[in-house]
């Protein structure tokens, strides 16, 4: 798709999220949406492409806890079931990355010693690094 193409669908994005804004809806983007036919299942997936937080408690991963809720209502109301998949930046020598993924229902009923969120003004709801399936990918 070329840049001009791009930027008009960003402004009708645009021009829709403030009429949203306007009429007091809650709104959000999905990443990703995909149907599996062999089991007539609708997946949302939130994409992180981050590096890993390493701070005190834990090592792990995570998202604005606005975004998770949102996800979580979402999935509740739709059937849809959510994933949340995150791809570190850090290549090995190989020419791979690590990519961690989980249901995020599974994510949401963690014990409170398997995420926690972070204090300031930008506060992020982690999860501890062990409550993600991982897998290493071919950088593309």
């Amino acid at each position: 798709m070329d840049d001009a193409k791009l930027k008009q669908g960003f402004l009708g994005e645009s021009i829709v999220r403030q009429l949203l804004k306007d009429c007091k809806q809650q709104f959000g983007q999905i990443d990703l949406i995909s149907f599996d036919k062999k089991t007539n299942k609708i997946y949302m997936f939130e994409v992180k492409y981050q590096e890993r937080f390493k701070a005190p408690p834990f090592d792990g991963h995570g998202l604005p806890p606005y975004q998770f809720d949102f996800r979580i209502k979402i999935a509740n109301l739709t059937g849809m079931i959510p994933f949340f998949i995150i791809i570190e930046p850090e290549i090995d020598l190989k020419g791979e990355q690590l990519m961690f993924y989980k249901n995020m229902n599974i994510l949401n009923n963690l014990s409170n010693d398997k995420k926690f969120i972070t204090g300031g003004e930008k506060k992020r709801l982690i999860f501890h690094i062990d409550s993600f399936d991982k897998m290493k990918i071919k950088q593309q």
